[in-house]
């Protein structure tokens, strides 16, 4: 554990080891607690019990991934386009493997899985807001001229966002052998995909 780590922060740094390595279903509150240094006494002190430490290890792994999303309409025109989905390929791939793990777990825990729904639900976000959020960027393109205005934010971004959710998938499932995967061929490729696609001429200086 690393030094100046509170009590709370090092109980979830031990949930979210003992979940990768034991799954969701063999996770106890006293393994957890064991990992962690502390006794179980200390561990419900902070946490009412395995739901409430799921949940927030849950919330720490998807945090990159909303806060990146958030801020994506801001980076609308900075830099080479086609670059910039390069990058956003590689962070939604990376952050989709590190939760999709944990996730797919919660289907087999009827009470987590509706805890989840409902906390997202009083939120206002969720999983269904990515495609949402990205074509909120893709129109900040479109407005600078970027992306062609007869493209569709939507239908690109459930594409987009849909491919990486998919490859993420079968990673986690497979192995990267398993299936070929090239991380920057597959970056490359998708982001080419929008870039020849769904942008004007390049004659307009606009393209890339």
């Amino acid at each position: 554990m690393g030094r100046g780590e509170t009590t709370r922060e090092r109980i979830l740094a031990a949930a979210g080891a003992v979940i990768q390595e034991r799954g969701l279903a063999h996770t106890t509150t006293k393994e957890i607690a064991r990992v962690a240094g502390y006794s179980e006494a200390t561990l419900y002190k902070h946490f009412s019990g395995k739901e409430d430490l799921v949940l927030a290890v849950m919330w720490i792994a998807l945090r990159p991934f909303v806060d990146m999303l958030i801020r994506l309409p801001e980076q609308a025109g900075a830099g080479c386009l086609r670059a910039q989905l390069v990058d956003l390929v590689h962070q939604m791939l990376r952050n989709f493997q590190e939760a999709g793990p944990l996730a797919m777990g919660l289907f087999a825990e009827p009470a987590l899985l509706e805890r989840q729904r409902t906390a997202f639900e009083r939120a206002g976000g969720g999983p269904h807001r990515a495609p949402e959020q990205f074509a909120a960027y893709l129109r900040a393109e479109q407005r600078l001229g970027r992306l062609s205005p007869d493209s569709d934010p939507v239908a690109v971004a459930n594409l987009f966002v849909g491919a990486c959710f998919h490859r993420a998938f079968l990673l986690t499932f497979m192995t990267p052998a398993g299936i070929g995967h090239d991380p920057d061929r597959f970056a490359e490729g998708l982001a080419d995909a929008v870039v020849r696609g769904f942008t004007p001429p390049r004659g307009d200086g606009h393209g890339s």
